[in-house]
């Protein structure tokens, strides 16, 4: 089973963005956190899922149930309803990609059970401050 978390940030004002995720899988925890190209907060959710994926695909860790933790319920709810009135073309490449796990279960979660991934977005979102 592996369990994924994933969070982003914007910081609008500064024109400073961020994504993160964390893998959890076979007692290894994976932490990444990347600077991104201001956009507005929901795409950034979708691409932080999206990166974590390809990060996945790499590792050759598609062989296993995938549990996705977000607290992006757009995120959430267009994976389930396979549909996205903005996202659509970067929804359509996640999906494509969750087809290569044997099946996947999303999760809308609150900020205080992302901490992970929340705490790498927002000490990467400080560390660009400076």
């Amino acid at each position: 089973m592996i369990k994924l978390y994933t969070d982003a940030g914007l910081n609008s004002n500064l024109n400073l963005a961020a994504t993160a995720y964390v893998i959890k899988y076979n007692n290894q925890t994976i932490n990444c956190v990347q600077q991104q190209n201001p956009n507005d907060n929901h795409y950034l959710e979708f691409l932080a899922l999206n990166l974590a994926l390809d990060d996945l695909a790499n590792r050759d860790w598609n062989n296993d149930i995938l549990f996705i933790h977000s607290d992006s319920k757009i995120l959430t709810d267009s994976i389930d309803k396979k549909y996205s009135k903005h996202y659509q073309p970067i929804l359509n490449e996640i999906l494509t990609k969750l087809t290569s796990f044997p099946s996947y279960f999303v999760k809308h979660i609150s900020d205080k059970d992302n901490r992970a991934a929340h705490s790498l977005v927002h000490h990467e979102l400080i560390k660009l401050r400076k």
